[in-house]
């Protein structure tokens, strides 16, 4: 693995954390304000937008055993919540969460490109 690649994983690395931990305390926050008065919780609407935040912070954990899983898994539950929830930045919100999965996908590319390049030397050094 090149120095480069290295490199690269550990920023998807700690942006995926640190994005965990942003992302996080807002989920933790909401809950607790919405399950502080059990009699006046929210409609279940909130409960579905809150599963796809809650699917996100899966993602930011996933990306850490499996690259491109977690990484789709963070791109798609990021879209649909914050296009959801209907706030003026989402766009902002969607291409900062989405970061670390960028990232592992660029890493994933270069490793497949760079594989295909030393076997495609392999077999003309195998032809001479």
């Amino acid at each position: 693995m090149s120095l480069y690649i290295k490199m690269f994983s550990w920023i998807g690395r700690i942006t995926a954390m640190l994005l965990f931990f942003l992302w996080g305390a807002f989920f933790i926050e909401h809950l607790t304000e919405w399950f502080n008065d059990a009699g006046h919780l929210p409609p279940f609407s909130v409960f579905v937008v809150q599963f796809f935040h809650l699917l996100l912070l899966i993602g930011y954990i996933a990306v850490f055993k499996w690259r491109i899983v977690g990484s789709l898994i963070i791109i798609v539950s990021a879209f649909i919540f914050f296009a959801s929830i209907g706030a003026k930045a989402m766009l902002s919100f969607f291409a900062i969460s989405i970061i670390p999965a960028v990232i592992f996908l660029f890493i994933f590319y270069f490793e497949k490109k760079i594989l295909s390049t030393k076997s495609a030397d392999n077999r003309e050094q195998v032809k001479e």
